[in-house]
């Protein structure tokens, strides 16, 4: 009776095992990158880049918990995110240091769900409309890309750096 019972519930088991399926891990980013570049301009023509990495860059994202600053040392390329609850988002840049004035770069998108595979699920991708911006350390701003996804490589807006800075 015993060896019965075993070789019943081994049986029951094999059946349960073989029926389940193992989850294919995701290997697709599933977070959108919005990727910000930051250009110089020489001071003396105020029109040609130099290339140079911006020192200690802060950015801060505003949000309904406060700011939280967050600095990329020596490099001209970040990446911020974009809310997924909001069509807009603000962001507090400053160079180098506190010590120089605060500018605010507001975000104006569409929000769009985008299914990614079974394993992925879903994501939200971005589209870009429109920005605000003040101007004590930006010189311009513009849009490269309107549409941000999943794709790392791709560079969507460019900050140009006031001259005098």
């Amino acid at each position: 009776m015993t060896k019965r019972l075993l070789l019943c519930l081994s049986s029951l088991w094999l059946v349960f095992a073989a029926c389940t399926q193992e989850r294919q891990p995701c290997l697709t980013p599933k977070t959108a990158s919005f990727n910000v570049v930051c250009v110089h301009l020489a001071s003396d023509t105020a029109t040609v880049a130099v290339d140079t990495a911006l020192p200690n860059a802060v950015f801060a994202p505003v949000t309904q918990t406060g700011i939280v600053p967050l600095v990329y040392p020596l490099s001209a390329s970040f990446t911020l995110s974009l809310s997924s609850v909001s069509d807009t988002c603000m962001w507090l840049f400053t160079t180098d240091s506190l010590k120089y004035a605060l500018d605010t770069l507001r975000f104006y998108y569409q929000r769009q769900l985008t299914f990614l595979s079974n394993a992925c699920g879903y994501t939200c991708f971005y589209h870009l409309d429109s920005f605000r911006t003040t101007h004590y350390n930006i010189d311009s701003a513009f849009i490269l890309t309107n549409s941000v996804t999943n794709n790392v490589n791709t560079t969507h807006f460019k900050i140009y750096i006031h001259p005098d800075y």
